[in-house]
């Protein structure tokens, strides 16, 4: 893969604000997906799918939630 080092120097206040928020989608994500959406070469969506686990659940008889 070939990296342009110009696009890595010369980020705008937008890019910046972008990474953070990506890093900051990901921050406490403990379990789940996080899905960028991208057009023209830009990331115009971000999405977080988050899960909860609950190993030592226990229900009885086949009883949900």
């Amino acid at each position: 893969m070939q990296t342009n080092t110009e696009d890595l120097t010369t980020r705008s206040p937008c890019d910046e604000r972008i990474a953070e928020k990506v890093i900051s989608t990901l921050r406490g994500l403990r379990y789940g997906s996080v899905t960028l959406t991208v057009h023209d070469s830009r990331i115009v969506q971000i999405e977080r799918l988050e899960k909860s686990r609950f190993d030592d659940l226990f229900l009885e008889n086949g009883d949900g939630i």
